[in-house]
């Protein structure tokens, strides 16, 4: 009979101990859940922030400069385009020649003011 009574003992204080970890997980879980949501909202802050500053292409963009390279490779003759991409291809290319010219004066600039460091 002693035997099924400390059984009896060791399932109930088994039970009581169990009890109480899972009183504190729960207490410590709830704390955590908390951080965790604390997190979240800041990363979406920070993801908010930063798809506002991102500038993203335009995928007609993409298209024209994919068109561009299969046109330098003379994969595609500009025969074979329409002619709203060709028109198209025309504004992108005046757009990189008026790009390229503001970097050349950029570097012609950089340029003078070395020489004028040096003469000094």
């Amino acid at each position: 009979m002693d035997n099924n009574n400390t059984k009896e003992l060791a399932v109930v204080r088994l039970n009581i101990i169990d009890r109480i970890k899972n009183i504190f997980k729960k207490l410590f879980s709830k704390k955590e859940k908390e951080t965790e949501i604390v997190e979240i909202k800041e990363k979406q802050k920070e993801n908010t922030f930063i798809n506002s500053i991102k500038i993203e292409e335009d995928d007609e963009e993409k298209r024209l400069l994919k068109l561009q390279t299969l046109i330098s490779e003379n994969i595609v003759t500009e025969e074979e385009l329409p002619e709203e991409d060709v028109n198209a291809l025309h504004k992108l290319y005046d757009r990189q020649i008026l790009q390229l010219k503001k970097e050349i004066d950029d570097y012609r600039e950089k340029i003078l003011k070395i020489r004028m460091n040096i003469n000094e």
